[in-house]
């Protein structure tokens, strides 16, 4: 008679293997922890512990409010809609879900209804560059964003970027002038181009922020000595921060884009270089960012210039917004 092949658990309703699970029930009960207390509690190894964080972070389970503190999502936002697609055949399911509210509600801090879904403050920058990924992963029709110094986020990688875009979702970025004038950080504007998203220069933007679609903010407090943000889907607020978006970029500069529906008499560099110049930037900021020489672009602007028959750098911008040499 030979023996039968071990019988391997079945998954967990939520999804999560087995490590992920039992702390994201542990993590429930609490208003948040910290990855040592978890491990504490839990009877885990810190490294065992990181990677059911990840795993939880990466499913929408859990979130981090600092670099080393981690929030339970409420199971119905996370779970809800994925079981009433199937409620039919994921009966078990859902009374895990029943059961998860109810630990939920009965943690501390759960005194009748939770702002947190409301209101959420992350501190650090290792986690708020968590929570900016989470955000975008979640846009539906829009992302749109003020980017302005010091800058945390890195560049949004390739492939989800791909993703979103090819969702449909519509990214507008708006760059504060001192990000141009001064932040090494150049490539989240030649990135930006690159993959087609529409990019408009201003003057001085008043703070940084992130709008998904027409129901999340993610607001930076400029005041914070540490990186600090808050995030809210508290309507009144994202429509004060959506209304202010579109006030500035209504009178921004454009970028030129890497996908324009007609060739315009320039290429691609010197329209950025117009771009750069039209919004205010110094011929020696222009050369910084571009990696060019000071009299490479004190030259490719007397060429612009020549080309457009005119005799002043303001009779330029004129011609260039009417031509669409930057629009």
């Amino acid at each position: 008679m030979t023996e039968d092949a071990p019988v391997e658990p079945d998954p967990a309703p939520t999804g999560l293997g087995a490590d992920a699970e039992r702390l994201y029930r542990l993590l429930l009960s609490k208003a948040d922890a910290s990855v040592s207390q978890l491990a504490s509690e839990a009877g885990m190894g810190l490294a065992q512990v990181r990677a059911a964080l990840g795993e939880l972070v990466d499913g929408g389970f859990a979130t981090m409010i600092a670099d080393s503190r981690h929030r339970a999502v409420a199971p119905d936002v996370v779970l809800g809609g994925r079981l009433a697609e199937q409620l039919s055949t994921v009966r078990a399911g859902y009374e895990s879900l029943r059961e998860l509210l109810e630990i939920h509600r009965t943690g501390p801090g759960q005194g009748g209804r939770d702002d947190r879904g409301r209101w959420e403050q992350v501190t650090g920058a290792v986690a708020i560059r968590s929570r900016l990924d989470q955000l975008r992963a979640t846009a539906e029709e829009s992302v749109r964003t003020f980017v302005k110094p010091p800058i945390i986020a890195a560049v949004p990688d390739g492939e989800r970027h791909r993703e979103m875009l090819e969702r449909g979702v519509r990214c507008r970025l708006l760059f504060d002038r001192e990000v141009l004038e001064s932040s090494p950080e150049a490539a989240h504007l030649r990135q930006s181009i690159d993959w087609g998203d529409e990019v408009r220069f201003a003057g001085r933007l008043p703070l940084k922020l992130l709008i998904v679609d027409d129901r999340t903010t993610m607001i930076e407090d400029p005041g914070a000595g540490r990186a600090r943000a808050i995030i809210t889907s508290n309507k009144s607020i994202v429509q004060l921060a959506t209304t202010l978006f579109e006030q500035l970029w209504e009178t921004s500069i454009p970028a030129p884009s890497a996908d324009r529906d007609e060739e315009p008499d320039i290429d691609e560099d010197d329209a950025l270089l117009l771009s750069l110049l039209i919004a205010g930037l110094t011929d020696q900021s222009i050369a910084s960012k571009l990696g060019i020489g000071l009299r490479t672009v004190q030259r490719r602007v007397r060429d612009l210039m020549d080309q457009a028959d005119v005799d002043t750098r303001i009779q330029l911008g004129w011609h260039a917004a009417k031509h669409g040499w930057v629009a």
